[in-house]
Formats: C-alpha cells, sequence, structure tokens
C-alpha cells in the first residue's frame, strides 16, 4: 500500500487559516481492503533541533527521537471506505479555522506530520510529512531573515539533430555560412512550448536569477531576462580539464575557444542582437545609448564535480566564478552557512558558489532520499522544502546568510511557478541577488576552501569511460569529415565545376541549379566540421541522454557525406569475345564536386579486368565509366568494383556485377578442336595430292 499526499494539502498553518489534506491511499496488495481510517497525528509545540533529524523523520528512521514515537494529537481524521486490489481512494481531511486543535501551534517552525492509515485488514501505514506554522500572529523576536538566491542556469538537454538541415548541408550549395548551419542541432515543439511557459514565469518572478547559456538563449523569440552568462551549452569544462585514453579533445572538435568567457560573451551578443563595448550600442541600431555593463561570466558544474584541476582550468579560460552543485556542501549537521567560498589556485582566486543541498534538491522536484515516502509527490517535495528552510532560520537566528538554490536545467515551469510563489510568501525568507551573494563574506577560509577543492577527484570509472568512448567516437567521426575533404573533394576554385577528367567518362546530367553566389568547397567543408563541432559541444552536456544523441548524430552526418557519394549497381553482362566494357555509373549527392578512384577485381581466375580509374563527379550529378573485362576461359564469375579515395582507401558498400562467357573457342576443348580441324586439312589434302585417279576421269 502507498500514501500519497496531493494537491491543496495545506504546507503552512497561519493564525488565520485552517488546515486541509488530500491523501490519495494506493491498494497495491492483490487482496481488497476493508473499511478504514486515516487519521494525521502532530505535536503542535515540538520543534527540531537539527537537519539531521528532519531527514530521519522523512525517512521513518526507527529509533528517533522519543519525542516523534508517539504524536497525540491529531490534526484531523476521515473514514476510508473499502478499496478493490490495483485501485485508488482520495480523501480529504478539513479542519476549518478556529478549532481548537490549531490554535495550540504557538510556536513557529517546522511541525511533524504523521499521516496514518489503518484497516482491519492490513497492516497499518505511515507516511511521516511536516507543515510549517509561520510566524504571524506569534510573539516572537524580529531576527534577520534568511536570504535565499534562486538561481536558474537557463540552458537545455534537450536538443537533437535537425535531420532535415544536415540533409540540407550536404546535399545543396549555401550562399552563406550562416545559412548553412541553420537548424544543426535543434528543439523538439514540445521543448519550444516549455520555453514559452518558462519565460512567463521569469515574467512574474522576477527574483529568479538567471544564469544563461548563451546558445540556448538564441532561441528564444522574445529574450528572457539574464542575470549573468554562462559557458556555451552548459559544456563540461571539468572533464576537459583531464586527458582520456590519450585522445586530445581538439581531435574531438572542441577547443577551449568553444567555451571559453569570451566566446560565452560574444555569443550572448550576438543572440542579445547588443553590443556592450566601448560605445555601448546595440549593433542592430546606431542610434548611441547608455552604456550597459556586461552581463558576469559563471561557470556552472556540469556533470563532473569542479577539482582543483578543473577550478585551474576555469580561470585560466576567463571564469572568475563557479557554480558548484556537489562536494562542496558540508555534511555535518552544523547549521547552514552562506554559499560562498574563494580557492586559490595557480591561474589566480576562484569564487565557489555551492548550492545548498537540501533546498537544490526539493527545488528541481526531487527526494531528498527514495526512503522520504511523503516526498514521492510534488506537494510532499514542497511542503519539506518550506519546512527546511524555516529550520535553516531558527537554526541561526541573527546570523546574516545567503544561500544558493539551484533550480535545475529542466524545470517543470508550472511547478516553478508554485515553488516561486510560495517561496515569496515565506516570511522568514528574503529572495536576494546573485549580486548580493557575490558581495557576501565567504563562510570559510581560504585554506579550508582548498582544502575542500583537493578532496575533489577527477572523472574515474564509469564516468571517465564514459567520457572516453564519446571522445573516441567525435575524434573518429570529425577523422572521416577530414579524410573526405583531403582524399575525396575535387580541388576547385571560384563557381567554376571541373571537368571528367578521364575522355571515357561519359556526364550524366548537369546536376542540379546552384545559387549565383555560393561558397567554395573548402568553405563548405569548413562548415560542415562547424557543424560537427556544434554536435560536439552539446555531447559533453548534463544529460547523458542528449550527450549520446549528439555523438551518433555526428557520427551518422560523418556516414552520410561518404555515402553521398556511390556506386549504382551495374547491371550482369554476357561476354562472347576475348574481353567487353562494363559500364559502370557514380553519383554524387553533394553540391561540390568530389574526385573518386574506382577499382575491380574477380572473384575467380577465369576473369580479370583492367582499367582501374579515376573521374571527377559533377555536383549532384552522375558520371559513367567502364572497366574492360578479360576472359581466360568460358564460365561465370562476381566482378566486385569499389570506390577508392586518393590514398587508395575504400569507402562505401561497393557492387558486384555476374559475368558469363559463351564462347567456347577460348577454352581447352576449342583448341582441340582446332587441332583436329588441321590435321584433318592436312590429310584432306595429301590424299587430293596422292590418290590413284580412276581411268574414267
Amino acid at each position: 500500500m502507498a500514501l500519497l499526499i496531493e494537491s491543496e494539502t495545506s504546507t503552512v498553518i497561519t493564525n488565520t487559516s485552517g488546515y486541509k489534506a488530500k491523501v490519495t491511499i494506493r491498494n497495491n496488495t492483490d487482496a481488497s481492503l476493508d473499511a478504514g481510517t486515516l487519521e494525521i497525528l502532530t505535536s503542535p509545540r515540538f520543534s527540531f533541533d537539527s537537519s539531521l533529524l528532519m531527514q530521519e523523520w522523512a525517512d521513518n528512521t526507527e529509533g528517533v527521537d522519543p519525542r516523534l514515537q508517539h504524536l497525540s494529537t491529531v490534526l484531523g481524521s476521515a473514514k476510508v471506505g473499502s478499496i478493490d486490489p490495483g485501485k485508488s481512494m482520495t480523501i480529504a481531511i478539513v479542519v476549518p479555522a478556529g478549532k481548537d486543535v490549531l490554535s495550540r501551534f504557538t510556536t513557529w517552525g517546522p511541525k511533524p506530520l504523521d499521516f496514518v492509515y489503518a484497516s482491519p485488514s492490513a497492516d497499518t501505514v505511515h507516511m511521516h510529512s511536516f507543515v510549517t506554522r509561520t510566524q504571524d500572529g506569534l510573539n516572537i523576536e524580529a531576527t534577520p531573515k534568511l536570504g535565499v538566491v534562486a538561481a536558474l542556469p537557463l540552458t537545455s538537454s534537450q536538443w537533437k539533430v535537425g535531420d532535415t538541415a544536415v540533409k540540407r548541408l550536404l546535399t545543396q550549395k549555401p550562399s552563406t555560412a550562416s545559412e548553412s548551419k541553420l537548424g544543426i542541432t535543434t528543439l523538439s515543439s514540445e521543448a519550444k512550448t516549455e520555453q514559452n511557459t518558462l519565460s512567463e514565469v521569469l515574467e512574474r518572478h522576477t527574483g529568479i536569477q538567471t544564469i544563461s547559456d548563451p546558445d540556448y538563449l538564441s532561441s528564444f523569440g522574445e529574450q528572457p531576462r539574464t542575470t549573468a552568462i554562462m559557458q556555451p551549452d552548459g559544456f563540461d569544462i571539468a572533464a576537459a580539464s583531464s586527458t582520456y585514453g590519450g585522445i586530445d579533445w581538439k581531435s574531438a572538435g572542441i577547443t577551449t575557444d568553444s567555451w571559453n568567457a569570451a566566446t560565452s560573451l560574444e555569443q550572448y551578443r550576438s543572440a542579445t542582437q547588443s553590443d556592450t563595448s566601448q560605445s555601448g550600442t546595440a549593433q542592430s541600431n546606431p542610434t548611441p545609448q547608455t552604456k550597459q555593463a556586461d552581463p558576469a561570466t559563471i561557470a556552472w558544474q556540469s556533470k563532473s564535480s569542479w577539482s582543483l584541476k578543473a577550478l585551474t582550468l576555469a580561470k585560466q579560460q576567463g571564469y572568475s566564478t563557479v557554480v558548484a552543485e556537489s562536494d562542496y556542501e558540508p555534511d555535518t549537521p552544523s547549521a547552514v552557512h552562506t554559499s560562498k567560498m574563494v580557492v586559490h589556485t595557480s591561474a589566480g582566486a576562484v569564487t565557489v558558489l555551492n548550492t545548498q543541498r537540501e533546498l537544490s534538491t526539493l527545488a528541481q522536484d526531487t527526494a531528498t532520499s527514495h526512503t522520504a515516502s511523503a516526498e514521492n509527490t510534488f506537494t510532499g517535495r514542497l511542503s519539506r522544502f518550506i519546512a527546511q528552510s524555516a529550520f535553516y532560520q531558527m537554526e541561526a537566528p541573527y546570523e546574516d546568510r545567503e544561500l544558493l538554490i539551484s533550480l535545475g536545467s529542466n524545470p517543470d515551469a508550472d511547478r516553478l511557478d508554485t515553488l516561486m510563489s510560495a517561496l515569496e510568501s515565506c516570511s522568514w525568507l528574503k529572495i536576494d541577488s546573485l549580486s548580493s551573494l557575490m558581495k557576501a563574506t565567504p563562510y570559510i577560509g581560504t585554506e579550508e576552501a582548498n582544502e575542500r577543492a583537493a578532496k575533489v577527484a577527477q572523472p574515474s570509472g564509469d564516468a571517465a569511460q564514459s567520457i572516453e568512448e564519446s571522445l573516441r567516437a567525435l575524434k573518429s567521426s570529425r577523422d572521416t569529415i577530414t579524410r573526405f575533404q583531403n582524399n575525396v573533394l575535387a580541388e576547385t576554385s571560384g563557381a567554376s565545376q571541373p571537368k571528367p577528367s578521364a575522355s571515357a567518362t561519359t556526364l550524366i546530367g548537369n546536376g542540379d541549379a546552384q545559387p549565383s553566389v555560393s561558397l567554395t568547397a573548402r568553405q563548405w567543408m569548413t562548415q560542415i566540421l562547424e557543424a560537427h563541432d556544434e554536435m560536439a559541444m552539446k555531447a559533453f552536456s548534463s544529460s547523458s541522454v542528449q550527450n549520446t544523441i549528439m555523438t551518433r548524430g555526428a557520427r551518422q552526418m560523418a556516414y552520410q557525406l561518404y555515402s553521398g557519394v556511390s556506386l549504382a549497381q551495374p547491371d550482369s553482362i554476357s561476354i562472347v569475345s576475348q574481353s567487353a566494357k562494363m559500364p559502370i555509373t557514380i553519383a554524387n549527392d553533394h553540391p561540390y564536386a568530389v574526385r573518386v578512384r574506382f577499382a575491380s577485381a574477380s572473384d575467380s581466375a577465369l576473369f580479370s579486368t583492367t582499367q582501374d580509374g579515376e573521374v571527377v563527379v559533377p555536383p549532384n550529378s552522375e558520371v559513367q565509366d567502364t572497366i574492360t573485362v578479360h576472359v581466360l576461359q568460358s564460365g561465370t564469375a562476381n566482378i566486385h568494383i569499389t570506390l577508392q579515395d586518393h590514398e587508395g582507401n575504400s569507402f562505401g558498400a561497393g557492387a558486384d556485377a555476374r559475368v558469363t562467357s559463351v564462347l567456347q573457342i577460348n577454352d581447352r576443348s576449342g583448341y582441340v578442336i582446332l587441332a583436329l580441324a588441321a590435321v584433318l586439312g592436312v590429310v584432306g589434302l595429301w590424299r587430293q595430292f596422292n590418290r590413284v585417279k580412276d581411268p574414267d576421269e
């Protein structure tokens, strides 16, 4: 059986509010549940003394504080009817304002709730949750509010490869560089819809601090508010601080110029069509404007953690501040502190903003543990979030603190809206800005911060293996594209097209019409490599699914580049002489000419082939050439034909043609017949001259 806290359940109790709970009882057994009861037990004056105790209560841990063993106050109850196997029943419990039980909540803060379902036909089920008594109406001393910074990494892990755009890039001649790469990676219609909804939430809740991925920012129709900018595509900088299997990141298409702070700022200006240089004017508007400062650049943690080596690399590439979502939050039961520390690296000081673990986990719609049963629903997680934030304020009420809360990179917009509305209504919290956190005093010294950074390890084990596999695959696909450029693409200049190189070659068609002004072949290949590198960048995000999609997309594009030059299946031929010409057709689906070799071989000693040759195939065209097949003896065989690049490396599937010889004179029996005919001829002539003539002649 399972109990689920549904929406409409109260997360707080005020001096004028009542309490309402909506709970679903799910019968996961094979037997019916008899009619029973649902009670909500609490202890109105209980105060949690540690975050650890709150977690133990949420996890329904045995042997916790004796005061929590038997909660005696019934907040509300209801009768529950019988429930059939596999069915559910939702029960509403309403406690009106003014009820005596509500007046017992005379101290503010998180209070324990025990949802108890009892049925004669099943074991009693307990679900532990929280409700928070607010400060309203209570005679308490005013203390500083707890500062919280709700930060949203405005990036996406829902990128996919635009198959249509890839096909257009490989088969149609673009007139500009920007046109050729348009839509290589794109967002689904569902992701765009979520994007629009998220923009509306950001407009309603101006307290959300957006750290924007400039590449993702460019996909918005109307630019959302940006507090700071992060590395392009949320690239895993920490992973890039190491090498894996001896593979250079550059060989996979990723250089520091792909993701450093200068590139991030450049992409941001392009996305927002702004120029925040000394002129202070927008690129699209020559009218002088008020000078605006560049947004701060902050490197946000991806999959890998910020080791000391990773922090050094980030600093070298222009990021003086990073956000750490793991490894920098202390595991001690002491009070939470300001989410800031400064680590000194060989490249200089780096400010590390560490997200508060419990609040960030809950804000990202995730339970704090798999045993916290009440947190299996959004409302249950929201109740815990509010209770946890109240506890953090209570545990050090006179200390000025700023906690960083990560809202996650793929939030559900509606739930984010609900969370922020609840957070804004908490009188004990102050929704602060990122700049306030940046100005706050670090809560630990540099020496301790460096010790903490030194304990963070580089990627290892399965994580390192996954990175190496991705790098190896991307290096292979990029090498494939480079080989095509160097060994298959025909050298051209301007818009002129090369002619077929062999006199025996026949051009079939003149290719598709091309733009009067277009990129050269080399420029086209540069765009293909840049498209590959765009996918490579997105293959090192925080999402394993997206990483796999991008790695496969890069490999598929490299494959399509070679498969765009193909050999048509030749027809079978019959030979009635000592040799014959076999026609072959080579097609080029690309918008630029290619130069390829073709080679042939027989699978039988009865036949041999000659005239392996080289042809230039114009853009979007086919050319026809021939292979000479020599017959040594009658019979049948397969002639295998392959395409090769300039270095003699075969590519493509190749083609086989069936060859049959029907001229028997060329085998041994034919020579015997000829010899016998010659002997008979000689004998005949001898008889003609030496025979005795008849007297009548």
